[in-house]
């Protein structure tokens, strides 16, 4: 083999180890809310089926309910930009690469080395509905952003079941985004910022630490409790796809690494010899 083909041999190599570098994972991202941040209910038909419905926050709506509910904050027609808001909030969550979610309802499903129901901070996607048992238990555990979005389902949760936060994770930093109608099951209590514009409905007695944002659709409720959330800490830092790092390579490119130093050590040893 002359020269020649060493050299390439030697390229083709060194373009074969450089595919193998793998990519990192991207970080998830809060989208911002905008006009929307102080609301605790943005619709446009809010229903109310009973006086002890309370919100600690702003309730906005183009058609009110029939039986108000006591407002912390103000209530009236929503901002002229909430519509934009929304869907710019549901263009950000939607864009990202999320992991798909494993079968089962939620609080039943194990996330790598967590116990069932215990899940990460991370984007989760899942093409059919997301659901969580009656009397389940979800426990969000660490400080981060936390995305659940659904491609061709709803959101539903069972009577008494409960969303609760760990590790430094904040009610602010949770975003759910079904396709389908959102319903949260009696006295149960339910975490995070909800958009769903093919309606939110909030179960007797139940209890909302978030927002539930469905402009263009309903949110109904029947003597529930929505808290709009304080703001959250700061995250971590975000993940490798934001910070300079150094690649990585991937075992089959080790391997062509490691022919493509042999082939140059060969090369050059067949030069010094007389």
């Amino acid at each position: 083999m002359n020269t020649n083909h060493y050299r390439h041999l030697l390229a083709g190599l060194g373009l074969v180890a450089l595919s193998g570098f793998v990519p990192a994972a991207s970080a998830q991202v809060a989208p911002s809310l905008g006009s929307l941040s102080t609301y605790g209910i943005a619709s446009s038909t809010f229903t109310n089926t009973s006086a002890g419905t309370t919100v600690v926050g702003d309730v906005c709506f183009t058609t009110g309910p029939a039986v108000p509910a006591t407002v912390s904050g103000t209530t009236g027609p929503c901002p002229a930009s909430a519509g934009t808001d929304q869907s710019g909030a549901l263009a950000i969550i939607n864009g990202q690469t999320c992991t798909a979610l494993p079968a089962g309802n939620l609080d039943a499903v194990v996330i790598g080395a967590n116990p069932p129901g215990v899940i990460p901070p991370g984007c989760y996607f899942r093409a059919g509905s997301i659901d969580i048992t009656a009397s389940g238990i979800v426990t969000l555990s660490g400080n981060g952003v936390y995305i659940f979005r659904s491609t061709g389902g709803a959101v539903t949760t069972g009577a008494n079941s409960q969303v609760v936060l760990a590790g430094g994770a904040c009610a602010g930093n949770v975003f759910w985004a079904p396709v389908g109608a959102t319903t949260l099951g009696a006295t149960s209590s339910f975490v995070g910022n909800i958009l769903d514009a093919a309606g939110i409905t909030i179960g007797l007695n139940a209890a909302l630490a978030g927002r539930a944002l469905a402009f263009g659709g309903t949110v109904t409720t029947n003597a529930s409790s929505i808290t709009v959330p304080a703001a959250c800490a700061a995250p971590p830092p975000p993940g490798p796809s934001t910070q300079q790092q150094v690649p990585t390579l991937s075992e089959w490119a080790m391997i062509f690494l490691a022919l493509l130093l042999a082939m140059v050590a060969f090369v050059t040893l067949r030069k010094r010899s007389p």
